[in-house]
């Protein structure tokens, strides 16, 4: 019998590093050698190393960002929930109590735990769609309190990476404008949501009145985000960035590798769009697998087979061991009944297998975890 016994980080981390192929995301880097060789091959390593977030090279990457996103001006954060601590912060004028609307499945509200409320000690007001798609303007019209700021996810990754349409991110615009409530876009992964609408960053980006995107997700960086918007929201925003730890000594790697996800993986987000869409309709063709959204909107989709979850996930980690590929970490619960869910996320490690063999691969795992052997 395989040990099914769930691996422990560490354990996890050296069997994807010991995969020759790998479902998700891009390419791992197998060791720090690997990830600083690169980035010293980079032009702009010849740049001299920031200090306290002033350099040329932070400058540059901040300007070029917020060249892409059409707004005035952009600050480097090294970590996502400070950034978005502090534009809720500025936003909310510091007032505790003040009424944040938010999407019910967002990242703020779950992956960060909280901390508009727990640390901010503002009101979390959590607004949905039906089902779990993100919630429409229609949500707002019906407050009967007024936010001090309204929060969208684009993509909303718990409910499946699902984006608003078009019309329907316009009229929250529309909206908070009207109402004068400042638009704030999580936009984590907002570089891979430009293909499904067909427009610019800069013409997403415009409908807020601040966005905020991630260079370690989708563009593949070590870590580190922007918060972009206006000189004077940015003025307020730099005593923020230093009540939240923000403001580090020096954080070249991150704005090299930042560079590097601009120039190899943000090019590429139309055919990874179009890689996960043609490989969702495949998966969605066997039976009981179910593809959430059908068809994806975005690079990333969730995929829903049968068995259960520890069944599943074991039998993920015995392919890792056996064949070395590796599809994943985990396996969680699924919304449908006898079901495990997993994240499927194109990215460059794509290029180093066919649809076949994954096809394959999650055949095998859903026969092992039938039989209930894990492997």
């Amino acid at each position: 019998m395989p040990d099914t016994a769930t691996p422990n980080a560490l354990e996890l981390t050296d069997l994807r590093n010991g995969c020759r192929a790998w479902m998700n995301h891009h390419k791992p880097r197998r060791s720090g050698q690997e990830a600083l060789a690169r980035l010293a091959a980079l032009p702009e390593a010849a740049c001299a190393l920031d200090v306290y977030g002033e350099g040329e090279l932070i400058g540059r990457l901040e300007s070029e960002v917020a060249s892409l996103l059409g707004k005035p001006a952009a600050v480097f954060f090294h970590k996502g929930v400070a950034a978005q601590l502090a534009a809720l912060a500025v936003w909310t004028g510091g007032v505790r109590e003040a009424l944040v609307a938010l999407p019910r499945h967002s990242h703020i509200e779950l992956d960060e735990q909280q901390a508009h409320e727990r640390l901010l000690g503002l009101r979390g007001l959590r607004l949905a769609g039906a089902g779990d798609a993100p919630f429409r303007v229609d949500a707002l019209e019906a407050l009967k309190e007024k936010p001090a700021v309204v929060v969208v996810e684009l993509p909303l990754r718990q409910a499946g990476f699902r984006l608003l349409e078009w019309q329907e991110l316009e009229a929250i615009s529309a909206w908070c404008r009207a109402n004068e409530v400042p638009l704030h876009i999580d936009g984590a992964r907002l570089w891979e949501s430009a293909p499904h609408y067909g427009r610019t960053l800069a013409e997403i980006a415009a409908l807020g009145d601040s966005v905020y995107v991630s260079f370690y997700k989708g563009l593949g960086g070590l870590a580190g985000c922007v918060l972009a918007g206006p000189e004077d929201f940015l003025g307020k925003v730099a005593p923020w960035k230093s009540r939240l730890a923000g403001n580090v000594f020096t954080v070249f790697p991150y704005v090299l590798s930042a560079f590097e996800g601009l120039r190899t993986q943000l090019p590429r987000m139309p055919a990874y769009r179009e890689r996960a869409r043609a490989l969702a309709a495949r998966l969605a063709r066997e039976p009981h697998w179910h593809v959430l959204p059908e068809p994806p909107q975005v690079n990333a989709f969730q995929l829903h087979l049968p068995g259960r979850p520890d069944a599943l996930r074991a039998a993920m980690h015995d392919v890792a061991r056996e064949s070395k590929f590796w599809l994943g970490p985990t396996c969680v619960p699924s919304v449908l009944p006898g079901h495990g869910m997993i994240e499927v996320n194109i990215g460059d490690a794509a290029d180093d297998w066919h649809d076949d063999e994954l096809l394959a691969h999650l055949r095998g795992v859903v026969a092992a975890a039938a039989r209930g052997t894990g492997g």
